[in-house]
């Protein structure tokens, strides 16, 4: 049922991570096709798309347990997602939250579907693999934000040495002849 609407579940969940931003970015992400002029919105769908892909493969979750489901292709995937909106004026929660959004996404595609108890065992295995997802965009996010901080430390440092520079260069220059009356 999950591979037959990923089509479905993958656009749902990208309007979900689109509805984020502003209007007006929202809009431009959306309708831009092109990578180059639109490499945000670019990147949101090809990491939406691609983690439903493989989270929705045949057998994905069932051949997987959760704890497993993260693997280097779904990793890549956050990583291009994440980064991007850890250098952007998110708090983690909001940077984070589209990964729950995924649940969201899923059940309003599947509809009254999603509701029958014959696949109330596929969606808390989905639920768990969404959580696992969860925490190692978590992991992502961390590690980009730390280089985001050590970047501005190092620019201010540089900043710093820079200033100093200057004032020591004068310093060892001949001051400037004091009248006297």
């Amino acid at each position: 049922m999950l591979k037959k609407n990923e089509e479905a579940i993958a656009k749902r969940w990208l309007d979900d991570v689109l509805s984020t931003y502003s209007d007006k970015a929202s809009v431009t992400f959306k309708k831009e096709k092109d990578p180059f002029a639109n490499p945000v919105g670019n990147s949101l769908r090809l990491g939406t798309q691609g983690i439903c892909e493989v989270l929705f493969g045949e057998g994905a979750i069932a051949a997987n347990e959760a704890e497993e489901i993260v693997d280097e292709r779904i990793h890549g995937y956050l990583c291009e997602i994440v980064k991007i909106r850890a250098v952007q004026e998110f708090s983690a929660s909001q940077a984070l939250g589209f990964v729950f959004q995924l649940k969201k996404s899923v059940r309003g595609a599947l509809g009254r579907t999603a509701r029958d108890a014959s696949f109330a065992a596929d969606l808390g295995k989905l639920d768990d693999a969404v959580d696992h997802i969860a925490l190692a965009a978590f992991d992502i996010f961390a590690q980009y934000r730390e280089q985001v901080f050590e970047l501005r430390v190092n620019e201010v440092k540089r900043r710093v040495s820079w200033v100093v520079e200057k004032l020591n260069k004068r310093q060892g220059e001949e001051p400037a002849p004091a009248d006297t009356e």
